[in-house]
């Protein structure tokens, strides 16, 4: 494996909650990073909020299955999924691509930042409260209507 341009959680101040934690604190940007720097930082943040939707979503109860079974789907090893998931490798544009395929529209909200992401995320948390609570009490989730 060749050597990455950055590693995203090394942007972090706590590397260990890429991806899990809801306000990760991220390194101070110094005042002479390139403009190189300040993209790779940027991109860091997205790549974060990316993988912590994707986590909530496949992992809510931290299943090692749940990630077997979304690599599979995505047609990419698990140790890439998992290494991208804790912000170890770079996602790629093709694994947004893939994600987005699986998901849906969903994933353009994670990306969101300021005070419109605050209330998206903020609706989305309630209706994962739902259908959470809904699935341990043994109902059936509501159908779509067309």
């Amino acid at each position: 494996m060749t050597n990455p341009r950055y590693i995203p959680r090394d942007f972090a101040v706590e590397p260990s909650e890429f991806g899990r934690k809801k306000n990760l604190k991220w390194t101070s940007v110094p005042a002479d990073a390139t403009p190189r720097e300040l993209a790779q930082r940027d991109a860091a943040e997205l790549q974060h909020l990316l993988c912590r939707g994707v986590l909530k979503l496949y992992m809510p109860e931290s299943s090692n299955t749940r990630i077997i079974k979304l690599a599979a789907a995505l047609d990419m090893t698990y140790d890439r999924l998992q290494k991208m998931l804790s912000g170890r490798v770079v996602m790629q544009l093709e694994d947004i691509g893939r994600l987005r395929v699986l998901i849906g529209p969903r994933l353009d909200y994670w990306m969101l930042r300021g005070q419109s992401a605050d209330v998206v995320r903020m609706i989305e948390d309630r209706m994962t409260q739902e259908r959470r609570a809904r699935m341990q009490a043994g109902q059936q989730p509501p159908q779509r209507r067309s």
